[in-house]
Parts: C-alpha cells; structure tokens; sequence
C-alpha cells in the first residue's frame, strides 16, 4: 500500500442513513399519536349515546331510561314524553352522531355585578345526535366520570 500525500486523501465515507430514518419513524409514530388520540377523544362518551340510541331504536325503553341519569322527579313517563313513540320525531328509525360539543367557558356580565365565569371547567360534554334524519340534532350530556345521560345544563 503506497502512503497518501496530504492532497491525496481518501474520499470522505457518506453519513449514515440511520440517524434520518430514526428521526422520520419518531416524526410518523408522534403525529399518529396525535392524529390517532384527537380522532378518539371522545370515544367513551359517544359509545354511551350510541348504546343509549340502540335501545331507543330496538323499542326498549326501560333499558333506555335505566341509562338516562334522570332525577327522582323525572319518572318514567316523563321520559316516554321525550324519548317516547308519541314525540315530534317519533320512534327512533335511525340516528347519527353529528358532532362534540366540549362545554367551553361563557363570561357573562350581569348588571352592577362583577363578570362571571360560568361553564368552565365542566364534568362532561355534550353529544349532538341527528334522529331519523332530521335537520336539527339533539343534544345528550354525558357526564365524563361515569357516562351517564342526562339533559344539557345549558
């Protein structure tokens, strides 16, 4: 092997792709994550209204009020007059869960009174559902620690 001058050295050897594809494989894994995680945020809650609507729909109305967190004063029959056959929208044929409505923090200013931060940090959400195809959809609280249902507070 002869020896190399200081004008004759050996060309540099090309980086190491590694560093790069770990890099790209981190960035792809990280924005799934993400990607993944906003798609299924609210999956449990809008389970617990799709549960609550298929038993609407298969006519079980017992087992949907079991689901309904209702008060004491709210009895059954109460019930059957809002999710009952004899509504305005009739008996549950099909439904569709729209959207999430994340209950979002509303100032309000009262007269002579300091502004008040109503809903801030709120317990649950509210699914919007549109049955039989109807044009405005309706609204379910879901409650985030237990998943039961109820009416919007709002």
């Amino acid at each position: 092997m002869a020896s190399l001058s200081l004008l004759e050295a050996e060309a540099p050897r090309a980086p190491s792709p590694w560093p790069l594809r770990v890099a790209a494989v981190v960035a792809i894994l990280a924005v799934s994550g993400v990607v993944l995680y906003w798609q299924f945020r609210y999956y449990p809650e809008k389970k617990a209204v799709a549960h609550f609507m298929d038993a609407l729909q298969a006519g079980d109305y017992q087992g949907a009020y079991r689901l309904w967190n209702a008060p004491p004063s709210y009895t059954y029959s109460d019930f059957l007059e809002d999710w009952g056959e004899t509504t305005p929208m009739g008996r549950v044929r099909n439904y569709e869960i729209v959207d999430v409505e994340p209950k979002v923090p509303v100032e309000v200013a009262l007269p002579g009174q300091p502004t008040m931060r109503v809903a801030g940090d709120s317990s649950g959400i509210v699914v919007r559902v549109r049955i039989n195809g109807r044009l405005e959809p309706v609204r379910i609280w879901v409650e985030k620690k237990d998943k039961s249902l109820g009416f919007p507070p709002f």
